[in-house]
């Protein structure tokens, strides 16, 4: 975990996480100014959201053609030129053109789309497997930390400054991760001679996904969890209304008090990685069981501060899982099919998310928001009955066998 390309790799990624939450900040900003139009900022979400679901689904066309280092540092090089020629854009036309900054954020979003599965697939080229546990937690501490550091320092640069001004320092972040990107030493890998077709190599990370029983299992439970995320901002705002009936600001108190759980829980991977790591099947099923229960009590309350506790908590048994759920992934395949079964998972979690969102406020709006609360309740309780049921996949004992006797037929 000491070594300097593993520390490449997380200062490249904290400078670019930084940069992601700038570059949002600054495009609301400029959507807003251009049309003054709610339908214009809601496509920002959207045409993220359905670009990176396609561009995941491609990715696997270009993991087979190029190793995973290039890939990373070129793609995150050109989201720095697109992002100069957004700058550019902005300042030769100061009005208008909303359309074609649209184009911007579309391209930028396929370039996500590819890199994210290369980046999360470069973590056990760089560490031992015995410590990818503690690094896989401290990597998410860094994200958190950033994410609930990144948004309220954005607000305040963007009442300080302007739109044009944050994203010409995104440029600055994504220029300085790219440098970083660029000095991760990784070991040659081997390419194929034959490059597969291009069906073959868009199917194989669902075929990996199909032959390996434990990655098979965990994307299955983190489909449902997902399907049950009520952390969106159309759900918290009616329940900080209805609910709690204070104020909108409690709304960003909440979500801070989340993400404070997510950080607080990488800590305690950090610092008990070998028990997580030896009780791994208990700490996935036990976590649904204790996010279901916190869930309920949380659409349940109306204690200002118990709402608070309770998000903290929450926060605690979903950065567990996911840690142990990236450490699973990197145990269970090689690296580039490590790349392609990150790529399927963003792709099924992304469109699974957007779905989410539109069902859960569906039911908000026609019912009430405790319903939508003892909804994902339940979602998650099932999810901990299919872990349960599927315990010795977890595990990874019966995994590794037929793993084992199956590793010549795996997609590379």
């Amino acid at each position: 975990m000491k070594n300097t390309s593993f520390r490449c790799l997380w200062i490249g990624q904290a400078f670019a996480n930084l940069g992601d939450i700038f570059y949002v900040v600054g495009l609301i900003s400029l959507l807003y100014n251009l049309t003054g139009s709610a339908f214009y900022l809601s496509l920002l979400p959207f045409i993220t959201t359905i670009f990176r679901f396609i561009s995941s689904l491609l990715a696997p066309l270009v993991i087979d053609r190029f190793p995973l280092k290039r890939i990373i540092v070129q793609s995150q090089w050109w989201k720095t030129i697109l992002l100069v020629c957004l700058g550019i854009f902005i300042i030769s036309f100061d009005h208008g053109f909303s359309v074609a900054v649209i184009f911007f954020i579309a391209l930028i979003s396929l370039l996500d789309g590819v890199a994210a599965p290369v980046s999360a697939a470069l973590v056990p080229q760089l560490v031992p497997k015995e410590e990818r546990m503690k690094a896989n937690g401290f990597l998410n501490v860094i994200t958190q930390t950033i994410f609930v550091a990144g948004w309220p320092l954005g607000s305040v640069l963007l009442i300080s400054t302007n739109s044009s001004f944050i994203i010409w320092l995104t440029v600055m972040l994504y220029a300085v991760s790219t440098i970083y990107t660029g000095r991760i030493k990784v070991p040659e890998q081997a390419t194929d001679p034959v490059a597969p077709s291009n069906w073959d190599s868009i199917k194989s990370g669902w075929v990996a996904i199909r032959q390996i029983p434990t990655i098979r299992t965990l994307i299955s439970i983190d489909f449902i969890t997902t399907a049950s995320s009520v952390w969106v901002a159309a759900v918290i705002y009616i329940y900080v209304e209805q609910n709690l009936q204070l104020g909108e600001e409690w709304w960003g108190y909440i979500n801070t008090s989340y993400f404070v759980g997510m950080i607080f829980s990488g800590l305690i991977v950090i610092r008990f990685a070998k028990l997580l790591e030896k009780y791994i099947g208990f700490f996935i099923t036990f976590g649904l069981f204790l996010s279901s229960l916190l869930i309920l009590l949380f659409g349940t309350t109306s204690i200002p501060a118990s709402a608070l506790l309770l998000a903290c908590l929450y926060g605690l048994p979903e950065q567990i899982r996911e840690v142990i759920y990236t450490k699973l992934f990197q145990d269970h395949a090689t690296e580039k099919t490590l790349a392609k079964i990150h790529a399927v998972w963003g792709a099924v979690i992304n469109l699974t998310f957007a779905g989410s969102v539109l069902l859960l406020g569906f039911i908000t709006e026609t019912y009430s928001v405790k319903t939508t609360f003892q909804f994902s309740s339940t979602l998650i309780f099932l999810a901990f009955l299919y872990a349960t049921f599927k315990r010795n996949d977890l595990i990874g004992k019966q995994c590794d066998q037929l793993l084992s006797s199956k590793s010549s037929n795996l997609p590379r």
